[in-house]
């Protein structure tokens, strides 16, 4: 009989720990805060003082949670507070109507097999990166690189420029430098006391914000400007530029563009 394959997972803690210790951890990596418990269960509840969260592997459930009972799963205040600067009000971060106002927008730029006309663009990513490996020597730091090259994805996907192009550079260097000055908890979310979460943020932190949001504005302002005199190519950015909500024949705003922008790049760093 072959030996079952066990997908990897990310590194976890001990079955149980000292809250401090828990909370470190948390701080440090999010993932690595986990139980060992919550990467075997379908579905499963984190709980901390005020904050309740849940855990979810199987993607049935997940289809439950994000679509059919999106309204019984409701986004974290406490979360949507931290993130605030950064990510407004975009559909990463909203609930109820407004979400779902955003949803209809965006979701017909990805269905009926719209990512297949990003496959190339990804493949160029992959085939740009194992080149530019290639020429390195000694130790490479593989997070950045990664990172890297996922930001380069986004942007040619979303926007069809390279990494390389200088907006997309100084986007992503901005990212960077807001990971690394936004802790994943403070003392308001910690206690789940909402006001009291943009106070402890760093001013690091919201100056990246800031510069991010810039970035992304500039480029959705040209490619809605390109839109306008029939040049802009055929992108997710376009796409979702481009289309109405089918309930009150509204387009997307800017700020509905810059939002799912920045918060594309979360998973990145």
């Amino acid at each position: 009989m072959d030996k079952q394959v066990i997908p990897p997972k990310p590194r976890h803690r001990e079955a149980d720990v000292w809250f401090w210790k828990h909370l470190q951890m948390f701080k440090s990596d999010i993932f690595m805060a986990q139980p060992p418990k919550l990467y075997r269960a379908w579905m499963a509840a984190m709980r901390l003082p005020r904050f309740w969260s849940f855990f979810v592997n199987d993607p049935q459930v997940l289809r439950t949670v994000l679509k059919e009972r999106p309204d019984d799963f409701p986004k974290s205040e406490i979360i949507n507070a931290t993130l605030a600067s950064l990510l407004g009000t975009g559909v990463f971060v909203s609930n109820g109507d407004l979400w779902k106002h955003q949803r209809r927008i965006i979701d017909p730029a990805f269905e009926g097999g719209k990512l297949r006309h990003n496959f190339q663009s990804m493949l160029d990513v992959a085939d740009d990166a194992v080149a530019r490996l290639k020429t390195r020597t000694g130790a490479i730091e593989i997070e950045e690189e990664a990172s890297q090259i996922a930001a380069d994805i986004i942007f040619r996907t979303l926007f069809s420029i390279p990494i390389t192009d200088k907006v997309a550079s100084d986007t992503f260097h901005s990212f960077r430098a807001y990971q690394r000055s936004q802790p994943l908890v403070n003392v308001g979310s910690l206690f789940a006391i909402k006001r009291l979460v943009p106070i402890f943020q760093r001013k690091k932190t919201k100056q990246a914000a800031l510069e991010i949001r810039k970035h992304l504005a500039q480029l959705t302002s040209h490619r809605t400007d390109a839109w306008s005199r029939h040049v802009a190519p055929d992108a997710q950015a376009t796409h979702i530029i481009t289309n109405l909500d089918p309930h009150t024949a509204t387009p997307s705003t800017d700020t509905e563009m810059v939002d799912p922008g920045a918060a594309l790049h979360l998973p990145v760093h």
